[in-house]
């Protein structure tokens, strides 16, 4: 006898439009999602070992029709995934993450639950130093952990560290595709705090620290991934300086400011770009 879960019932009832003989049926019910995870949706037959994370949903399918036979493969509780190939074979998903480190780790977790390695976000930040501004692209070596969903790996302590090989390949891709004023390397803060609060407001210190950039994510990924025996790195394209013009409200929609900045949408594309490129150089 076949016991079926929520999620086989619903195949096995559309099966029964479709399918015309008990062969059928049973082929059907083979090729079903496996290990299927609860926020993701993805099952063990989805997922590759490597995995382009991004903040914004909307972000996944432009990375996927960068590469090859790009399939949606899930879309649950705002999780998009896709999977993909590199120009030179490499298989790979991309999914969205939301925004911060909570609902990053729901997502990195579940990828690693089954089978996923080496995790690369495709992200945005906000300068500090100020030679970092709007459409310049940040390769983190390193992140401040001023965030508390770490602490679910390791104490305050644990450095959160990039893999350094695939930092590096990121790093010299990147240099590659724009001019190297537009590409810096070095320490990011991660906060868990956007709007934050002026008794609160740490800019000055890490300025003074020669910090690069703020981001929401990038702590918690390379935590996670060196606890876990897993791979990490992050690029991310700058959408405005904090000192100097921070990313904010608009006057309306036509005005090209922040992710509308003609600059910040050419890095995206070339941090899209730069992250296909260093795949295929250590993975091909």
């Amino acid at each position: 006898m076949l016991f079926f879960d929520d999620h086989q019932r619903y195949y096995q009832a559309a099966c029964k439009k479709t399918c015309h003989t008990e062969f059928d049926l049973l082929v059907t019910v083979d090729i079903m999602k496996k290990r299927v995870q609860p926020h993701l949706r993805v099952g063990e037959d989805d997922v590759e070992e490597i995995v382009l994370i991004a903040g914004n949903p909307d972000r996944v399918p432009k990375i996927a029709a960068k590469m090859k036979d790009a399939e949606e493969v899930a879309r649950y509780r705002g999780f998009v995934t896709y999977r993909a190939y590199t120009p030179k074979g490499v298989p790979l998903n991309i999914s969205g993450t939301g925004i911060g480190t909570p609902s990053t780790h729901i997502c990195v977790e579940e990828f690693a639950n089954v089978g996923a390695k080496t995790f690369i976000r495709v992200g945005s930040c906000g300068g500090i130093s100020l030679a970092v501004q709007t459409g310049d692209v940040v390769v983190p070596t390193a992140c401040i952990r001023d965030e508390r969903t770490s602490l679910n790996y390791a104490p305050m302590e644990y450095p959160a560290v990039a893999t350094p090989e695939l930092y590096a390949a990121l790093y010299d891709e990147i240099k590659k595709l724009l001019p190297h004023d537009r590409v810096h390397s070095g320490i990011c803060w991660t906060s868990d705090v956007y709007y934050v609060g002026e008794a609160n407001n740490q800019l000055d210190i890490w300025t003074k620290a020669r910090v690069k950039c703020v981001e929401m994510e990038s702590s918690m990924l390379y935590v996670f991934a060196q606890t876990k025996g897993l791979e990490a790195a992050s690029i991310l394209a700058c959408d405005g300086n904090l000192h100097t013009g921070q990313k904010g409200e608009q006057e309306d929609e036509t005005e090209e400011t922040g992710e509308q900045n003609p600059l910040m949408i050419e890095a995206v594309e070339k941090e899209i770009e730069a992250t296909i490129s260093a795949i295929d150089k250590l993975y091909s």
